[in-house]
């Protein structure tokens, strides 16, 4: 393989026919990721997000739209509106996943692929190392890896920018710069403006990434060990995951950190993991009841029960034809009012006794789905309550054993 082609394994996957969505803001690496892909004989459709935070950013996009419409390539523009609230670049970066999650099942795309490289991974790797991070934040961004149940592929890892500029280059492809791109108010823009100090230090690019590809592989059996233990000590009960106590207790401190690690963020949705000392805290005993990352850890007997924290999702409420909290949906005579959200202590004593049969604790129905109307509850079918409609989970107990396999 030369040193700008695609993965093998990556174009394999492309069968005749398969459609791939491509993430193109018009920059450098992303343009030359198209191109590629094109060069390969994809059948691709095109997503540009426009973040609305600089004024060339529709001309941007334009000219991505322009470049594909001369390629015949479907293309489309998403937008992007921050409401000014919590960390810019952190709630960018979770818009933009979101809306090409949306595209990409809108089009019927397998997946969507990105076009980070070699230097991100670089990048990523010094900036994990300046925090003091252990072996999952200095072992390499993952190849793949999902969001809202849609797979994005960074099929270009193995490339360095250099490299993928000369390719855009030689083609006679012009891409656009990003301002922000050398913006040393960013961290990541400082380490790669100083990455040239690092080479002449001793420190290449080239050993950085072997070092990163090294411990790539060392996570990578931990956790494949840890996906076999798994098997047989866990289940999914109705949105809660439970784990055998007494087997969980007997692991060490990693695959302890490692599998309640997955466990939260699988259970709540978020992209990051939680805390370290704050996890510690919870791992120090198993056994006491703690609220962490939007879940809520009880025990009882040899079960760890791990679930949803209502506070989480209190203020959460879609239409009852849309997924909620990114795991529900329900199946009933849909309205133009009806809603889902969480049963909480209203919908509880809406229910009367019949929760009490329901086999699950309190706590996880009071932040169970439930079908409303208003503030009349129509329907809680995990408190035993479904009166003529159905709850359609989106994981399972597979999805947990990949999760972990993935993070």
């Amino acid at each position: 393989m030369t040193a700008t082609t695609l993965p093998d394994d990556f174009l394999n996957r492309l069968t005749p026919g398969t459609l791939i969505g491509v993430a193109v803001s018009g920059g450098g690496d992303s343009m030359a990721l198209l191109h590629l892909m094109l060069k390969a004989g994809a059948r691709v459709s095109v997503a540009t997000v426009n973040h609305n935070l600089r004024d060339e950013a529709a001309d941007e996009a334009q000219a991505v739209g322009a470049f594909c419409s001369a390629h015949d390539v479907p293309h489309e523009i998403l937008h992007w509106h921050w409401d000014g609230t919590g960390n810019l670049q952190d709630c960018a970066r979770r818009g933009r996943y979101g809306l090409l999650a949306e595209w990409a099942k809108r089009v019927g795309a397998a997946g969507v692929a990105v076009g980070h490289t070699a230097d991100d991974n670089i990048e990523t790797f010094l900036m994990e190392l300046s925090r003091g991070a252990g072996l999952d934040g200095l072992s390499a961004m993952s190849r793949e890896f999902k969001r809202d149940g849609v797979t994005f592929h960074r099929p270009m890892l193995h490339l360095r920018r250099s490299d993928l500029r000369d390719v855009l280059q030689e083609a006679d492809i012009t891409w656009s710069d990003d301002p922000s791109n050398d913006d040393p108010s960013y961290h990541r823009i400082r380490l790669r403006q100083h990455m040239a100090a690092l080479e002449a230090a001793g420190l290449s690019a080239q050993m950085i990434l072997t070092s990163i590809g090294h411990l790539h592989d060392t996570r990578r059996g931990l956790v494949e060990n840890l996906a076999q233990e798994l098997d047989g000590h866990f289940k999914l009960d109705r949105g809660d995951l439970c784990f055998e106590l007494s087997w969980l207790e007997q692991l060490s401190t990693e695959p302890q950190r490692r599998v309640l690690n997955c466990a939260l963020r699988f259970v709540s949705g978020q992209d990051y993991a939680p805390r370290g000392a704050k996890l510690m805290r919870v791992l120090a005993d198993l056994r006491q009841k703690a609220v962490l990352h939007g879940c809520v850890l009880t025990s009882a007997g040899d079960t760890l029960r791990v679930a949803r924290e209502y506070g989480a999702v209190s203020e959460l409420r879609v239409p009852t034809t849309e997924c909620w909290d990114g795991r529900w949906r329900v199946e009933g005579p849909h309205t133009h009012s009806t809603e889902i959200a969480a049963l909480g202590e209203t919908g509880l004593a809406q229910c009367g006794d019949v929760w009490r049969d329901a086999g699950l604790p309190r706590v996880s129905l009071l932040a169970s789905p439930a079908v409303w109307d208003g503030d009349v509850l129509l329907s809680a079918p995990l408190a035993g309550w479904d009166n003529g409609w159905r709850l359609m989970p989106r994981q399972h107990d597979q999805d947990f054993r990949e999760f972990v396999l993935s993070h």
